[in-house]
């Protein structure tokens, strides 16, 4: 299986322009798991005693930064007192530990369908390492990979099936001068850094390969570029006729450029009262009699759950159209 750990990550590699600085890595666990792996590699040793800066923007950026916590104090940035996120705050506001051993964030968040594209690097203290998950869009806008210190996602959602983490980690973070003095050997980074040719345990090769094989087919259709276009114009699909709707449908995010393209989260109205029963009816006919999975998702401020279409990387506009059908056709019924 040598083989193939090379082939996907000269694939990944390739795909993502990822620069000779950085390694790359497919950890067992998923994100998660590096939830408390980039806290445990880099609160310690020189670093003891220092806080990590984590900008709060929604249900995953909670997990990442509660599993942080676990290991060192954190600073919280931007955080929502009402815990919905439908915006974040411009950089320039952001009051955060300008001392702090890393500075985190979550680019898409799935629940709200909040997405950052534009991260301000300037607003983080020069030299500090940046930090981002990026399991819901990585592959799905172009990003400077040389800019981030760890960057990383779980391989499922757009890539591949569940049980990795790709992780692109600058080789400089990889050192035992940073790491907590007591250090679980699946989190520990150096120890498979150092393994043969990166390979510590045996890896969730199935996964591994698969996300070789989807990186070549996305690169066979252009890589990034064509991928991001296909993510603006299946997105927009939906945007485009909820904003038209005359305030039938409507998003919890409306700052266009904050607007996830990988997850379309909208509600019927208020969402509450009658809205509420059309919420349900809406779902019931989507999930329940369509089979549409995962398209009910969690309530966002409102007594109705939110309605949420996602859309990774190799879904396609056929597909998205589709939902837009249904969409028009609920309206009709119930307008």
């Amino acid at each position: 299986f040598h083989a193939i750990m090379e082939r996907a990550e000269d694939l990944l590699r390739q795909l993502l322009n990822i620069p000779d600085t950085h390694e790359v890595h497919f950890f067992n666990g998923g994100a998660t798991l590096q939830f408390s792996a980039i806290p445990l590699n880099l609160l310690g040793g020189v670093n003891e005693g220092k806080t990590a800066n984590y900008l709060m923007s929604g249900h995953w950026s909670e997990k990442a930064r509660n599993e942080a916590r676990l290991f060192g104090d954190v600073t919280e940035v931007a955080a929502d007192p009402a815990g919905l996120y439908f915006d974040i705050p411009d950089a320039k506001t952001w009051q955060m530990d300008r001392d702090a051993a890393y500075f985190h964030y979550t680019s898409a968040d799935t629940r709200q369908g909040l997405e950052i594209r534009d991260f301000d690097f300037s607003a983080v203290p020069e030299g500090m390492p940046v930090a981002c998950d990026a399991s819901a869009n990585l592959g799905s806008f172009a990003l400077d990979v040389s800019k981030f210190g760890v960057l990383y996602a779980a391989s499922h959602k757009n890539f591949s099936t569940a049980g990795i983490c790709y992780s692109i980690i600058r080789k400089d973070l990889i050192t035992e001068a940073t790491q907590l003095r007591r250090m679980p050997t699946m989190c520990n980074w150096v120890t498979f850094q150092n393994a043969p040719n990166k390979i510590y345990n045996v890896p969730v090769l199935v996964s591994v390969w698969l996300g070789a094989l989807n990186c070549e087919w996305m690169l066979e259709r252009g890589g990034v570029p064509y991928f991001e276009d296909l993510a603006i114009r299946r997105s927009n699909l939906l945007y485009e006729y909820i904003d038209g709707s005359n305030g039938f449908y409507r998003t919890f995010v409306t700052n266009a450029d904050r607007r996830s393209r990988m997850q379309v989260v909208f509600t019927i109205g208020s969402g509450s009262g009658k809205d509420h029963e059309l919420v349900e009816k809406f779902l019931a006919e989507a999930n329940d009699e369509l089979g549409w999975l995962d398209i009910r998702s969690h309530p966002l401020g409102l007594p109705s759950d939110a309605i949420r279409v996602t859309m990774y990387n190799h879904q396609t506009l056929d597909t998205v159209k589709v939902v837009r059908e249904l969409m028009h056709d609920f309206h009709k019924r119930h307008a």
